[in-house]
């Protein structure tokens, strides 16, 4: 009885190793341990509500994957795909800057190995949020209606709160309220959304903006172009004279309500002071204007030049037969050897007049109306450029002796 006990062990042991070599050869050969590797796994960031709850956010990457090398047995192998692989990366506890964050890899089945992958770690560049207060700026398209100008705009609030990573909003340059014209005659009144825009002109992306719409009034004013009159104070220097003044421009264009600018003629300056001046100046004059009343070119000053000269003197000589004597009786004649026979005249103006002037440009008269036969002091009349004064004449009256007519007529 006990033999036939052992020798039933002795069987099962046999079978046993039997088995466990049948298992090895079909394990080995039908079902052989192998690797597989798998591209672009994508990686968890997690821990990003935590880390934007301590004012930081991720800038970048928004997105990072992995390439795994798995190994196991071909059975449970073969069937593993991307959806069977965990990657993961903790963002929790980060500062602003840029980190090395490490990837941890596994899988759903304990049975599957990881045998390595890449990266094991990803740079990560983070950023805090902060909020800065900008002023808002009106920028205006298209055109006003024909003859109608834009006047200064106002937007409702003036500044605006942006809010984002630091980078970005250091980014921002300027927060732009655009609104478009459109051939307007009349008040624009309307609501705008607000366009952080950087350096170039690019919106910034990726902020917000508190409020992100605005109230603008822009008032349509209607245009006109006026001459600029200079105001000049003062006189120059004794000997010295005034003899133009030049504004550049010489026209302006202005705008404001048709009630208002209907009445302008003319816009002036602000005082130019000459007092004892003896040379031309040039000086910028500030425009006065009427209230209502702006300039277009947004320019409210001109330049205004007050030429000065000096006043020179000059004496021309003339004789009996230079002067018209006018209104003779018929049957009288001048007797020039009992007349006055020369006459000087002093003139004074600036000195490019009077390097201009000469006899030429003077008229002599007399009026004989009435006059008998005798001696007569007449009175001279003098024409004479209007930019040139008489300060002296010699003599100031002409003595002219008339008589009786001879045999030939003398005519003058």
């Amino acid at each position: 009885m006990a033999r036939i006990k052992n020798r039933n062990i002795t069987i099962k042991i046999i079978a046993v190793f039997f088995a466990v070599i049948l298992w090895t050869y079909v394990m080995s050969d039908v079902n052989p341990k192998i690797t597989k590797e798998i591209e672009n796994i994508k990686v968890e960031l997690i821990n990003l509500d935590t880390l934007e709850l301590s004012g930081i956010t991720l800038m970048e990457p928004k997105e990072v994957t992995v390439k795994v090398k798995l190994s196991g047995r071909r059975k449970e192998l073969i069937d593993i795909t991307a959806d069977d692989i965990i990657a993961q990366a903790d963002l929790s506890g980060y500062k602003e800057g840029s980190h090395r964050v490490d990837i941890e890899v596994r899988t759903h089945d304990s049975r599957i190995e990881v045998e390595d992958y890449y990266p094991k770690q990803a740079v990560f560049k983070f950023d805090k949020i902060v909020q800065k207060q900008k002023p808002i700026m009106l920028r205006l398209t298209g055109k006003e209606g024909i003859g109608y100008s834009a006047g200064k705009g106002i937007v409702k609030p003036s500044t605006v709160y942006i809010k984002g990573p630091r980078t970005w909003v250091n980014s921002v340059t300027n927060v732009i309220a655009y609104v478009n014209l459109d051939n307007s005659t009349e008040d624009i009144i309307t609501s705008v959304p607000l366009k952080a825009v950087n350096d170039r002109g690019n919106e910034v992306e990726g902020i917000t903006k508190e409020p992100n719409i605005v109230d603008v009034e822009i008032p349509i004013l209607k245009m006109k172009d006026v001459p600029i009159k200079p105001q000049i104070i003062g006189s120059p220097l004794i000997g010295y004279e005034i003899i133009n003044v030049i504004s550049e421009p010489d026209y302006i264009k202005i705008r404001g309500s048709e009630e208002v600018i209907k009445d302008i003629k003319a816009i002036e300056t602000e005082p130019v002071n000459v007092d004892y001046i003896a040379k031309s100046i040039r000086k910028i004059a500030p425009l006065v204007l009427p209230e209502g009343i702006e300039v277009v070119d947004e320019n409210d000053s001109v330049n205004i030049t007050v030429e000065i000269e000096k006043k020179v003197e000059k004496t021309f000589e003339f004789n009996i037969d230079e002067i018209s004597f006018n209104n003779l009786d018929p049957e009288l004649e001048i007797d020039k050897n009992k007349s006055e026979q020369k006459l000087t005249v002093t003139f004074v103006a600036v000195e490019s007049t009077m390097n201009l002037l000469t006899k030429d440009d003077i008229e002599l008269s007399v009026d004989l109306t009435d006059l008998k036969e005798g001696l007569h002091n007449v009175d001279i009349e003098i024409k004479k450029p209007s930019k040139v004064e008489i300060i002296k004449s010699n003599p100031k009256t002409l003595k002219i002796y008339l008589k009786k007519k001879t045999t030939e007529n003398s005519t003058f």
